[in-house]
């Protein structure tokens, strides 16, 4: 990707000197041409940097030489053991240091940005988990349970898209139950699918402490999972669980947990 080719457009557009025509039009390519998006997400992460002090010193000097008319190179080499005369430029414009800064957050950090855009998540744990998680078909009600299983309501709910009230059902089973952990993991889908994750994370935490075979091995894996689409991957429960199932080869998600261990480990190495 060039970003020659959109830092203008982008500056355009963030300092509000374009038309509403202009907007107009510039959105509807923002939405539509992925390079422009990635250039625009690095624009971003600039003024995020700048805002959280990150690389403060960095800013400072370039808003040095901005404010001077020197480019970096000249800024760096001029004068250095010689008494050449300093190259001048014309000035830059203020938010070439957010670039700069961007760029530089980037590299230093090890921040795979380019690499992940093409996922269509906005984080490495997002694209894991989305490459992980499948919501699972509710099960088939025999004969005998319609009208009589706490959990119908909730599989109706989920079946219809409404998330909310499956939720709902789903977390009225009480403890003494015997269907409470399967409802627990059923709890724990809905809250994922309306990006409610703690409570996900509590739900399947609650079905994968439960001593009920047919659910723990499911538990365990979306709490794993649940916890990368909350970004919480320092966490010491994700990590604990995510290892146990990693070292088990018995456990049903143990390849899926060592790719998993493995592409978390490269992120940090790469860092």
């Amino acid at each position: 990707m060039d970003l020659a080719l959109y830092i203008d457009q982008i500056d355009r557009y963030a300092e509000g000197e374009m038309s509403t025509a202009e907007r107009k039009v510039f959105e509807a390519e923002l939405a539509s041409n992925a390079d422009l998006k990635q250039a625009y997400k690095v624009y971003l992460l600039g003024n995020e940097a700048i805002e959280q002090s990150i690389g403060n010193s960095l800013r400072s000097q370039l808003q040095t030489w901005a404010d001077e008319g020197e480019t970096p190179m000249t800024a760096t080499l001029g004068n250095a053991n010689t008494h050449q005369p300093t190259a001048k430029v014309v000035a830059m414009r203020p938010n070439w240091t957010r670039w700069a800064v961007a760029a530089s957050v980037v590299l230093l950090a090890g921040f795979m940005l380019f690499r992940w855009a093409g996922s269509g998540s906005s984080s490495p744990n997002e694209a894991l988990f989305a490459a992980n998680y499948v919501l699972p078909d509710v099960p088939q009600m025999r004969g005998g349970e319609v009208g009589s299983n706490p959990l119908e309501l909730g599989y109706q709910s989920i079946q219809a898209g409404d998330f909310a009230t499956a939720a709902d059902v789903f977390q009225a089973v009480p403890t003494g139950n015997d269907r409470y952990s399967e409802a627990q993991l059923w709890l724990g889908h809905s809250a994922l699918q309306l990006k409610q994750y703690d409570r996900a994370i509590a739900a399947f935490a609650n079905a994968a402490q439960r001593n009920d075979l047919k659910v723990k091995e499911k538990a365990q894996w979306n709490l794993v999972l649940a916890y990368l689409a909350a970004g919480r991957t320092k966490d010491a429960t994700f990590q604990e669980t995510l290892q146990n199932i990693a070292a088990d080869p018995a456990h049903s998600y143990h390849e899926q947990a060592k790719q998993i261990n493995g592409e978390l480990r490269t992120s940090v190495l790469k860092i």
